[in-house]
């Protein structure tokens, strides 16, 4: 790492899930200023409104100072179904929670960012954008992918402003995403993963650090497969 994150704000969207939390936890531990950002609490928005996505990040500036950091770690809840069963209402939702999140937060940030001298964000996407997607979530995997082709655009634009634009991609995590998952499938995912396990929220958070902290990694899309860290 080439770039100390210590006293550095950072906002994590999402920041009260699970991989958010963990994410959230890192950062602190490096020193860095973490805003939590969740449904309740002090940083509550929808961010499906743009007005209130815009207040909080205008709040956190005005609280804390210059943000550097932003992590994108928000998905709408999951509807399992195949896709003869989903409308276009199904799509839009995830579309709003992820890909319009990060374009309206961006519309605030990116100036901002500008303006202070650089920056970094770090959107949380899934293996799936690069390896089979799963049956019964094209709703989810269509945002990923949108989220995936997001991060390589931005990153093209906002190199010359020293703003990297990085995305990881972890494998399936026992989480509250996962509950639905049957316990043995759970044991054969695991086993068939490089390092016998399944990947873990620690794992993404790990990920997350390193792009942040590293000003010279821009347009990564990090994978993360049992805990085994590819490209």
């Amino acid at each position: 790492m080439t770039n100390s994150i210590k006293n550095k704000t950072i906002l994590v969207l999402g920041g009260t899930g699970s991989i958010g939390s963990a994410i959230s936890e890192l950062l602190e531990g490096a020193g860095a200023k973490v805003f939590r950002h969740g449904l309740t609490g002090e940083c509550a928005a929808d961010v499906r409104d743009e007005v209130q996505l815009k207040s909080l990040i205008n709040g956190v500036i005005k609280k804390s100072g210059p943000i550097y950091g932003l992590v994108n770690s928000i998905s709408a809840p999951v509807k399992i179904d195949g896709i003869e069963k989903k409308k276009w209402a199904d799509f839009l939702e995830q579309l709003d929670v992820q890909l319009k999140a990060a374009v309206v937060a961006g519309e605030v940030l990116i100036p901002h960012m500008k303006e202070n001298g650089g920056g970094a964000i770090v959107n949380i996407l899934s293996s799936y954008v690069t390896n089979q997607s799963p049956a019964s979530l094209s709703d989810y995997v269509t945002a990923k992918y949108a989220m995936l082709g997001f991060t390589k655009a931005s990153a093209k634009d906002l190199e010359k402003y020293k703003i990297t634009v990085n995305a990881v991609s972890p494998s399936l995590i026992k989480n509250e995403f996962s509950r639905g998952v049957p316990e043995k499938l759970l044991e054969i995912l695991a086993a068939q993963s490089p390092t016998g396990r399944l990947t873990n929220s620690e794992d993404v958070a790990r990920a997350v650090l390193e792009l942040i902290a590293d000003p010279g990694i821009t347009g990564k899309n990090i994978q993360i497969i049992g805990g085994e860290v590819l490209e």
